[in-house]
């Protein structure tokens, strides 16, 4: 039973019990993304700053209308923005997702993640990271999502479960990434990311959350704390 030392040793959170009383219940869902790493990183970019889950719908949109990322220049500017522009963003989004095919071309000679799979993974994010639009939190999404790499993507979500737990963590998710990640053991990681975002969305929202009904409440230092209870 291996429970992991959190906020300067005075919380003590069981995170395989944690990791398998949620995937029992939201059984670590794909939440949707592509399998293929080009496809996943654009599904990636679609769905940062939206409130609601029509992205993937546009995504849907693009594949319709552009099977083929090696096919699209720059003359289908005024096409791709009328596909995403209903999305929020639209004409930032064009513009970054032109902008690393522009890139992937140049480096690869066509618009492909793949050669990403035999580099480390430090090696991948960091040309992830070099792409435009793309943070450490949707480059380790690709990885993870599309490479099996046992990293850690920390978004809003992952970052309110794992404060509430009792993790150490920082005021904002890009700040907390390091933190979060090397406080879950490589083999749960995907785990632990996939279902903390269902259980965000569904039980452990913003504002008031249904901690009632909770399957890890018993782990919660925020649902002991609301009780008035230690620790």
């Amino acid at each position: 039973m291996e429970r992991i030392s959190t906020s300067a040793g005075k919380t003590r959170v069981n995170i395989r019990r944690i990791c398998r009383t949620l995937a029992r219940v939201y059984g670590s869902p794909r939440h949707g993304n592509p399998s293929k790493p080009l496809d996943d990183l654009v599904y990636i970019i679609l769905s940062t700053r939206t409130r609601d889950l029509s992205f993937a719908g546009t995504f849907l949109e693009v594949k319709k209308h552009f099977p083929s990322w090696n096919a699209i220049s720059p003359k289908d500017k005024r096409r791709l923005e009328r596909i995403l522009i209903p999305g929020g963003l639209g004409k930032l989004k064009t513009s970054q997702i032109l902008a690393i095919i522009s890139k992937l071309r140049q480096r690869f000679s066509k618009a492909t993640l793949a050669p990403l799979t035999k580099m480390t993974n430090t090696e991948a994010e960091t040309f992830l990271t070099s792409l435009p639009g793309v943070g450490p939190k949707i480059a380790k999404c690709v990885l993870m999502y599309t490479m099996d790499r046992k990293v850690l993507p920390v978004d809003v979500h992952v970052h309110r479960v794992a404060t509430r737990l009792g993790f150490k963590t920082k005021k904002r998710p890009d700040t907390s990434q390091d933190l979060i990640e090397s406080a879950v053991p490589p083999e749960l990681r995907y785990s632990f990311h996939v279902n903390a975002i269902s259980l965000g969305r569904e039980l452990c929202v913003a504002r008031h959350p249904k901690c009632g009904v909770c399957p890890i409440s018993e782990w919660c230092r925020y649902h002991r704390q609301q009780r008035g209870l230690k620790g």
